[in-house]
């Protein structure tokens, strides 16, 4: 029976420390073996250092006052697949879902859910692993885990994700309000100056991207922010091959409206 594991590594609170890690590391785990650095302060995958090399480790600096860590740990060799799996409590909020990664894996661009690529057998390990984890520390609330599958199959576990609901737990409450199960695509873009959530909105209706409840199909943005990360849904009772032309037609949108604020001036003109 396959079962999930977490990545070789170590914990550090120093560059010595660091330093000392991969020294460790280099003779415990096969020639070759590529690593990854982890600020513990960061979120969303800023900040992490992929095939990371140890002059790389000398010039790192932690935040001062000395309350921070850094995980150095082996870089799994996987397979494109990352599922993630949203907890509450002891209790799977849902089926696995698929990360949209981005920057050579190191970025989650948001999620698809449920998952397109996910198996009942690596769900059921998922699962299990998530269960062990909550007995052995007691974690309660929302809270969710990471994974990479490698080239063997094998589920690894890269991230425990705490301390605050995951970033796409409202979209999961907000569709268990309906009746139908919806296919979700969640992601974020950057709304340049100009588009103001008013002007996007209007963008979505008249290119008949906007949520429609009653077809249960649709765009709906429920961060924005202009200039800075802003998050929708793509949903749909459908299919994903509906949501995937949502999708596609919503990004036309956005590469639009951001041709340097031709678009959104057009729309605010309109």
């Amino acid at each position: 029976t396959a079962t999930a594991r977490g990545p070789w590594g170590y914990i550090a609170s120093s560059t010595d420390e660091l330093q000392e890690a991969m020294r460790k590391l280099r003779g415990e785990l096969p020639r070759g073996t590529r690593f990854v650095l982890k600020p513990s302060w960061a979120s969303g995958g800023d900040g992490i250092l992929v095939d990371v090399k140890e002059e790389q480790l000398g010039s790192f600096e932690f935040p001062p006052g000395g309350q921070h860590t850094a995980i150095l740990e082996e870089f799994v060799e996987g397979s494109g697949e990352s599922p993630t799996l949203y907890m509450l409590g002891a209790e799977p909020c849902g089926p696995l879902a698929d990360q949209i990664l981005a920057d050579n894996g190191t970025v989650n661009d948001g999620n698809r859910w449920p998952s397109i690529l996910a198996s009942e057998q690596l769900t059921q390990t998922c699962v299990a692993a998530a269960k062990d984890i909550q007995r052995v520390w007691g974690l309660r609330s929302q809270w969710g885990l990471d994974f990479v599958i490698d080239r063997n199959g094998a589920p690894i576990i890269v991230d425990l994700n705490m301390g605050r609901p995951n970033g796409n737990f409202s979209v999961r409450l907000w569709e268990s309000r309906f009746c139908q199960n919806l296919y979700l695509h969640t992601s974020s873009w950057k709304p340049p100056a100009g588009v103001t959530a008013a002007v996007f909105f209007t963008a979505l209706q008249e290119q008949g991207l906007a949520w429609d409840p009653d077809a249960l199909q649709g765009v709906l943005v429920y961060q924005h922010f202009q200039g800075q990360s802003s998050a929708y849904v793509a949903a749909s009772a459908n299919s994903w091959e509906t949501v995937d032309s949502y999708i596609g037609r919503l990004q036309e949108l956005m590469a639009e409206l951001g041709d340097l604020g031709i678009g959104s001036r057009a729309y605010v003109q309109r």
